[in-house]
């Protein structure tokens, strides 16, 4: 602000106007001429800083995740050539019964467990005889030998083509599952297996092999096959056995496995033609049965060609390099010989897919500095009034009273007397119900304190969500401290856990010990209880995780607490007499909640929740599917699940994506229920390598294990009974 004003030179002299401006507007102006550029070189110097870190971390990141790919795909095609191995082998040594029709539903009881695999078949060399099992895809319209459209309601079809009816011919049988068949087709035999890619590919080879892209005869859809040759053991033609992969598979596989917001990963052979793109058919084009594999670096999509072409002028596998204008980043990654191929898969991503999110933050730094910085500006001009400030703060401080809000200290001080006096009683008074709010729900206080009313012994039936804890082994870490030290970590543990139930709107209902009950839905009404219920088990985890080193420090061995989980139907309200009650909760979903907690021990787990909690959030959280159980004091069995993380985006504890083991765990979990009890012994013994002290894992491999050698009897539910806690 400016104030004009005169001064005299002489006795004479004409007033003269100056200029001045306010100490206030003078400071502000200051404090803006030397915090915004200073603001603005900071946040300057730290986002180059930042974007060469960044470009560093993403060269080290495509590395790693073209390996990871690699691995990946050797996952999607491995499982297929087990399956390829172990059926040749079975033929070796039972020829005459290979040509039975339990050979077909072993072919489509292994097709069932690779989601990877279009059909699974066996080629004769003696007569050209072929048995195949195939997946129908819906969108098939001209199949089987009149070329018409599969029944609607068939999933698979098992192609037989022999001379079992006294001369050669094709018969097509179609079921929705094994034992209801829906449609039967016979026609003249006009293939050969002899004559296929795929067998000639396999007898070029002692071990599996992988065939060049081709059209499948059966669907006319292009893809690969892996196979592998049945010979006897003086070399004795036998036959072939065929698994195919579609080319849809591979790009599925890679569209889903893509590096960033809009990287593109394909695959390429050994004279870098292009055999896999995230778009299905890219670089393929296809003549009667056979399928030309184009150039890489002619194929329609500019920016696979453009790399290509690149990678073979520098020579490099790796490299950055800029495309119409735009920075890319540039990774090759050759996969190990496999089924005598030796691919390569490529990876190139936009260079802003790393730096644009920190150049993007630190934009968003430079708008909040500035808005902080006129905030403070603001302040400096207007200032406070020192006499309505603490009078402000009484009103707000009353009003926080009587909504129940008893947090934090008040700052108020005033050197007027009654403002000052005023200010002392409302904190002591505020001191008082806080310490009142310590025995009983502050929710439950604060709906007695809004309505004015008296309480009533009596409750209500609701469906809460109940929570028990427990500390691993703390009476025993306990037993060699005092007392008063046992008091105090005690309290500071509690007090953690309690800040979370509370942050995500649960009721404490006691402590019992070093445990705790809780409930989600009373006394106020929350209609997204068991949500809530997770969040705050997340929470509890977390802070129990970051505060373990105190505990530490303290003469206690870190705090592992088990957390059970269940929502049902309970009665709650005030328990008691009428000189003493207490609000809680009673029923037999009260007694499973403790049940569930106390399971923990039995599986190695941490965070249990029922069947009836992953029912209502199961698409906002990440479970884990543990066993079917009838708890000590129950006669029903119910599902129980662990609870790893939210889905959503946000908080440390959450996942952005579902973790790549959940489909492994769950397909043995599949065989394990189907009484599948090899292949579930293989999928969680593959499962325990990867994960050595997951002790669920563990008793699902001595489970399978035992149940293979004395199989539970037919009227077996798979439920788990326990008979205490």
């Amino acid at each position: 602000m400016l104030v004009s004003a005169a001064e005299e030179t002489g006795s004479d002299a004409v007033p003269k106007k100056r200029k001045r401006i306010r100490l206030r507007v003078s400071i502000a102006l200051a404090a803006a001429l030397v915090i915004f550029p200073l603001t603005a070189s900071i946040i300057g110097f730290l986002f180059l800083r930042h974007s060469q870190l960044a470009l560093a971390m993403a060269t080290e990141e495509m590395d790693k995740a073209s390996a990871k790919l690699a691995d990946h795909l050797e996952g999607l095609l491995n499982p297929v050539a087990r399956v390829v191995e172990s059926t040749a082998v079975l033929i070796k040594f039972d020829r005459s019964g290979s040509r039975r029709v339990e050979t077909l539903r072993y072919l489509l009881e292994m097709l069932q467990t690779l989601p990877q695999a279009d059909g699974l078949y066996i080629g004769f060399a003696r007569d050209g005889a072929f048995y195949h099992v195939l997946k129908l895809n819906p969108r098939l319209e001209r199949f089987g030998p009149a070329g018409t459209k599969p029944p609607a309601s068939a999933r698979f079809a098992m192609r037989i083509l022999d001379a079992s009816s006294g001369e050669q011919a094709d018969s097509y049988i179609y079921l929705v599952r094994w034992g209801e068949i829906v449609g039967v087709e016979r026609g003249p035999a006009k293939y050969d297996p002899r004559q296929r890619p795929w067998y000639a590919a396999a007898w070029k080879a002692l071990e599996t092999s992988i065939s060049d892209p081709y059209v499948f005869f059966s669907t006319g859809s292009p893809g690969v096959t892996l196979s592998h040759r049945v010979a006897t053991d003086d070399g004795l033609e036998i036959g072939t056995v065929g698994g195919d992969v579609s080319l849809d598979i591979l790009s599925e596989f890679l569209a889903r496995e893509r590096i960033g917001p809009s990287g593109v990963v394909f695959l390429l052979d050994e004279n870098d033609r292009l055999i896999g793109h995230p778009k299905s058919g890219t670089g393929l084009t296809k003549r009667d049965d056979v399928i030309a594999l184009a150039k890489a670096s002619d194929v329609p999509d500019p920016l696979v060609a453009e790399v290509v072409r690149l990678r073979s002028e520098n020579k490099s596998n790796r490299f950055a390099t800029k495309i119409h204008g735009e920075p890319y980043l540039v990774s090759f990654a050759p996969i190990a010989e496999n089924f005598g191929k030796r691919w390569t898969i490529g990876a190139v991503v936009a260079e802003d897919d790393f730096v644009g999110p920190l150049r993007q933050s630190s934009l968003q730094m430079l708008a909040f500095g500035c808005f902080i910085l006129s905030l403070a500006l603001a302040a400096v001009l207007w200032g406070s009034r020192l006499l309505t400030q603490p009078i402000r703060k009484v009103v707000d401080e009353t009003r926080r009273i009587r909504e129940f809000d008893l947090s934090g200290e008040p700052d108020i001080n005033s050197f007027i007397l009654e403002i000052d006096d005023l200010a002392r009683a409302v904190q002591a008074m505020k001191n008082g119900l806080r310490s009142f709010g310590a025995y009983v729900p502050k929710a439950l206080v604060r709906t007695i304190v809004a309505s004015g009313r008296g309480i009533k012994i009596g409750g209500e039936r609701r469906s809460l969500t109940i929570l028990f804890t427990d500390i691993k082994d703390f009476t025993q870490a306990s037993e060699s401290l005092a007392p008063e030290d046992v008091l105090r970590v005690l309290s500071q543990y509690l007090e953690l856990l309690s800040r979370s139930i509370h942050e995500h709107g649960g009721t404490i209902d006691k402590f019992i010990g070093d445990a705790i009950m809780a409930f989600w839905n009373a006394p106020l009404d929350d209609p997204d209880h068991a949500a809530n219920a997770c969040h705050a088990l997340l929470a509890c985890r977390a802070v129990n995780e970051m505060h373990g080193a105190e505990f530490e420090v303290q003469g206690f061995s870190r705090l592992f607490t088990r957390f059970g989980l269940h929502t049902g139907d309970v009665v709650v309200g005030n328990v008691g007499s009428t000189e003493r009650t207490q609000y809680t909760a009673l029923g037999d979903a009260v007694n499973l909640a403790s049940r569930i907690e106390g399971l923990n021990k039995y599986y190695g787990t941490q965070l249990l929740v029922s069947g009836s909690v992953e029912e209502q959030v199961r698409d906002r959280f990440l479970f884990r599917y543990i066993d079917l159980v009838v708890p000590a004091g129950t006669s029903r069995p119910i599902e129980l699940f662990e609870l790893l993380a939210a889905v959503q985006e946000g908080d440390n504890h959450r996942w952005t994506t579902k973790p790549d083991w959940v489909d492994t765990w769950n397909e043995a979990l599949r065989a394990y229920q189907g009484r599948l009890w090899e292949t579930a012994l293989s999928l969680f013994r593959a499962f325990e390598r990867g994960h050595p002290r997951d002790y669920v894992a563990q008793l699902y491999v001595e489970r399978c294990a035992r149940f293979l050698s004395q199989p539970p009897p037919a009227d077996w539910d798979g439920a788990e009974h326990y008979d205490r806690k």
